[in-house]
């Protein structure tokens, strides 16, 4: 008894230790801690300034517009659309805005070019690992 107890803690405490990797229902990997860190950081200081600090977007997204007339920033937190694009799409609208997609687009997600592709990418496992799981079971 005392031999299976003691090899229940030493993995008990090499788990809680490792900070490489979360594990969700279905033992699929989300993302390593330090990457979606990384991905917060990067949201924070291109994202949040629009989609809110929390990815709640404006609370009229869906049918307000800002004084020049464009649309609100939507959610990203799962409650809203996004999770039903595809992980290119979204890293592209990061990086790039939604001129990719909307021939002569003139809102205000305009993207941000002078992030790298790894950057943008980053920025999306942050927001991915932020939906519920359910969504994230299907959205991938």
């Amino acid at each position: 008894m005392t031999k299976y107890l003691t090899i229940f803690l030493s993995v008990a405490f090499f788990v809680s230790c490792s900070s490489e990797v979360i594990y969700e229902d279905n033992d699929s990997v989300v993302e390593s801690k330090q990457i979606i860190n990384h991905g917060k950081t990067l949201y924070k200081e291109n994202c949040a300034s629009c989609h809110g600090i929390n990815l709640e977007g404006n609370p009229n997204w869906q049918t307000g517009v800002d004084e020049d007339g464009h649309r609100l920033a939507p959610p990203l937190n799962g409650s809203g659309h996004t999770w039903h694009h595809s992980k290119e799409q979204i890293s592209n609208i990061i990086r790039y805005g939604l001129e990719v997609f909307i021939d002569n687009y003139q809102g205000k997600m305009i993207g941000n070019e002078n992030l790298s592709d790894e950057e943008s990418s980053l920025i999306y496992e942050y927001i991915y690992n932020m939906w519920p799981v359910d969504i994230r079971k299907i959205s991938r």
